[in-house]
């Protein structure tokens, strides 16, 4: 992990598949402008959990860590030690998770908490095996969506999907989609609804855009719609799951599609044996910004930090850009205990606090951002929408599997001029970070959860969802259809 003091930064770190976001990514300065619309930032703090005390806070030794490995699972556990464990969990929760208060404040943790109780008490016997211990918390707290919120290895965010027919082509005129291979006949309605909701702008084999027929949802099964047809009749038409398979490949590397510089990184996280090459990741941004057209292939870009997205599209545009929101950073002890577990179990370290010799602990860096009107959170941080020009045609490659500091880069890069980003949505995990673990006592089950709470002047969680393409492809087909999309747009037919 890599600290980088100048901007307070909390550099993002993979921990049991989950990452550290930037504790303070948009400067504290932006919030002084005032550009922000009032009620948003009104909005933003009531979402804030208010404490009044820290009596009843767990004790920062409690809160213990360690990587899970075979066998570091109790099969089974009393139902006493079993209670005991929801009462640390729920303590630990209203201390140390920022999406507490968003996802309804002790009013609905405390009822998942009975509800979690009664489950307890009404299995047979002393005892509860551990998987179905887990099984309950899960289940319980099923009401949370956040893709960095995980109990007994389980994240909790439902995952959308693309479910589409790219076999039915339909081009736009005039308001109507008529079918390509019928060009007479268009869409009157799908399930109901005008087909404008229905369908998905695509690109084809020779670079064209055209629309098929498609739903983000969350169905863990095809979708089967209702098709009228200008002609009276109607048909009942499957809608196919699209996967997006896992894509392997460098940290760095620059290529060469027909004449177009193609980019491709997968990880971006700062390791010994990775940082040379995300150095050149950056260096090579601004020769890039000169040509007439790039392709940026994240897909399966698993985050890391984001001062790389930040700085790639900086050289890039030649112009820093933000996109608007809030962020708030719990400084309770709890979270600084969390966030500590996370970092040692990295082999990381901070910087030293202003000049003092030697490396700070989490702890002292989270004091340093107290805000004393605000107890247990640090000065809630707003940016206004900063977009910049942008003459080179960018294309970016987007799979559900763009996550975490993947998905920073991919929002920077949305607040760039003439940037089209071909593929399915992302994985959606960008609700809370500064991720921290710890083990219930008894049945050493892990619970990994976010200190930071970020959101959007629409202050709408995105979770699951992520950042939707604006041309829908198959994943494995995306490099393809953006080559021949560029050569469509640059010779002037598309």
């Amino acid at each position: 992990m890599i600290i980088r003091r100048a901007r307070a930064v909390l550099a993002a770190a993979v921990i049991c598949g989950y990452l550290l976001m930037p504790v303070m990514p948009r400067g504290v300065a932006a919030a002084e402008s005032g550009t922000l619309k009032p009620e948003a930032r009104e909005g933003f703090e009531q979402l804030l959990y208010s404490y009044d005390a820290f009596w009843d806070e767990p004790y920062p030794a409690s809160l213990s860590y360690s990587k899970p490995g075979s066998g570091s699972v109790p099969w089974i556990v009393s139902k006493d030690e079993a209670r005991h464990d929801v009462d640390f969990l729920f303590g630990v929760l209203r201390y140390g998770y920022a999406g507490y208060r968003f996802f309804g404040g002790d009013e609905a943790f405390l009822a998942a908490k009975e509800g979690i109780l009664a489950d307890i008490d009404a299995i047979r016997g002393a005892n509860v095996m551990s998987s179905q211990f887990a099984a309950i918390l899960q289940r319980r707290l099923g009401f949370i969506q956040d893709g960095h919120f995980s109990i007994a290895g389980r994240t909790m965010c439902r995952k959308y999907q693309l479910f589409a027919r790219f076999d039915m082509e339909f081009d736009e005129r005039d308001g109507r989609f008529y079918a390509r291979r019928t060009p007479d006949l268009w869409a009157v309605s799908v399930e109901g609804e005008d087909p404008a909701r229905w369908m998905k702008p695509s690109i084809d084999s020779d670079g064209r855009v055209f629309y098929c027929l498609g739903a983000v949802s969350d169905s863990d099964r095809d979708i089967y719609v209702e098709f009228e047809w200008s002609d009276g009749s109607s048909e009942f038409i499957w809608l196919n799951v699209v996967d997006s398979a896992i894509v392997g490949g460098p940290v760095y590397q620059l290529n060469h599609v027909e004449g177009i510089p193609v980019v491709v990184t997968r990880f971006l996280m700062p390791l010994p044996d990775t940082v040379e090459r995300l150095d050149v990741l950056v260096r090579d941004a601004a020769e890039l910004g000169e040509a007439a057209a790039v392709i940026l292939d994240l897909r399966s870009n698993e985050g890391g930090s984001d001062w790389y997205p930040e700085e790639w599209v900086k050289r890039f545009a030649g112009a820093d850009v933000c996109s608007a929101g809030f962020d708030a950073q719990l400084v309770t002890s709890t979270a600084a205990k969390m966030l500590q577990n996370t970092a040692s179990s990295l082999g990381a370290e901070l910087p030293a606090i202003d000049d003092s010799a030697g490396s700070a602990d989490v702890q002292s860096w989270l004091a340093g951002m107290a805000d004393p009107d605000r107890p247990g959170w640090g000065r809630v941080s707003a940016a206004e929408s900063v977009r910049a020009e942008n003459d080179t045609l960018l294309a970016v490659l987007i799979d559900s599997y763009v996550y975490s500091a993947g998905e920073s880069f991919v929002g920077l890069l949305r607040q760039l001029d003439n940037v089209v980003f071909v593929g399915i949505n992302t994985c959606g995990a960008t609700f809370t970070g500064n991720v921290g673990a710890c083990l219930l006592p008894n049945s050493r089950l892990e619970l990994s959860c976010g200190s930071l709470i970020s959101l959007g002047e629409d202050l709408y969680n995105y979770d699951g969802r992520g950042y939707m393409p604006d041309f829908w492809v198959r994943p494995d087909e995306a490099l393809e259809r953006a080559v021949k999309y560029i050569q469509a747009v640059l010779s002037g037919s598309q």
